[in-house]
């Protein structure tokens, strides 16, 4: 059976209910508080949560309730102050993406997880999902059936029809927003060691988008390996298109199908790709399995604030490289 850890939630609307549904007893949690400003918000997760006691100040939350974890899934400029009194009262952690509003603070948040020797876990949801799963037991498991190997190159493309900006009209918006899903996605696949950053933002004179929102960029991994990335909100249509050239044949994802090509040995041809099962979708499921894990034995977890740390490290030189029209080490 698993550990109860009793959760306090705060930030309970919108984006913020996907934890009041699958943080149960059956996932190891209980919630014994919601805390949001907003009272409206507040009665919705009540039917979500009935009975569980409602706070709209944090500090008065904490200062009542017993509890071991904090999840946060109030707006991204909150999660430093609002997670580090949590921290501080005790509480492990667990945050929405993005992590924090910038580097520099995504590191002193860190810092707070640390000295307070509390586990801190970021909600980078998409490297649980079936195609992402799929792509890294490809990369990593010689076990699975089409086994690629290392990668040299891989080209990741998605274009979004996102007309509006509603929340989203600030600088690098999409890098923080966004592209930090696919940046902890490449970080899953290749692992640390992301190096030099060389980007470009750009938008069509027509967008209603007020700072350039479309992004091309150059990572460059230790491992050898080059990633070619591209990331746009004013296309004409939806679409994901991943290409992952590697030692032992391609991995190509059109949407959420997954084909393997062989590498073959003739002149300008390739082998026909084959159709790849998808693994188990786990979404935010797998989220909270981890951070659970993390709370209770300590094991370490592609999502914790310290490995986030390298997908903040990697929106920072990408708009830093933007901003200097040319290459960015990465510490």
């Amino acid at each position: 059976m698993k550990q109860i850890l009793r959760a306090i939630h705060l930030g309970v609307g919108n984006r913020g209910q996907w934890p009041l549904r699958l943080a149960t007893p059956a996932a190891g949690f209980q919630p014994v508080a919601l805390v949001d400003p907003e009272p409206k918000m507040l009665a919705a997760a009540s039917e979500l949560c009935p009975g569980v006691p409602t706070y709209t100040d944090l500090d008065e939350a904490l200062e009542k309730t017993a509890a071991e974890v904090a999840i946060v899934c109030s707006p991204t400029r909150f999660h430093v102050a609002q997670g580090s009194r949590c921290l501080a009262a005790g509480l492990h952690l667990l945050v929405e993406k993005g992590m924090a509003p910038s580097f520099a603070e995504a590191k002193r948040l860190v810092a707070a997880a640390e000295a307070a020797r509390r586990a801190l876990c970021v909600a980078q949801n998409y490297r649980y999902q079936a195609m992402e799963r799929t792509v890294a037991r490809m990369i990593g498991d010689p076990a699975h059936p089409q086994h690629a190997g290392a990668p040299f190159l891989i080209e990741y493309t998605q274009n979004r029809q996102r007309p509006h900006p509603r929340t989203l009209d600030y600088p690098f918006a999409s890098v923080w927003d966004m592209s930090c899903h696919h940046f902890d996605t490449l970080l899953s696949w290749l692992g640390l060691g992301f190096t030099e950053v060389t980007a470009r933002a750009f938008g069509p004179s027509w967008t209603r988008y007020t700072h350039p929102n479309n992004t091309s960029i150059q990572i460059a991994h230790a491992s050898g390996c080059v990633v070619h990335y591209l990331h746009t909100h004013d296309a004409a249509i939806n679409e994901v298109r991943i290409r992952v050239q590697a030692a032992r044949g391609a991995i190509l994802v059109d949407g959420d199908r997954v084909f393997f090509c062989p590498r073959g040995d003739i002149q300008l041809q390739h082998e026909p790709p084959v159709p790849v099962p998808l693994e188990p979708q786990a979404g935010e499921a797998g989220v909270l399995a981890d951070f659970h894990r993390h709370c209770v034995r300590g094991e370490p977890v592609g999502i914790s604030g310290s490995a986030n740390l390298s997908v903040m490290a990697l929106c920072d030189a990408t708009c830093r490289s933007v901003e200097s029209h040319g290459p960015v080490n990465i510490g």
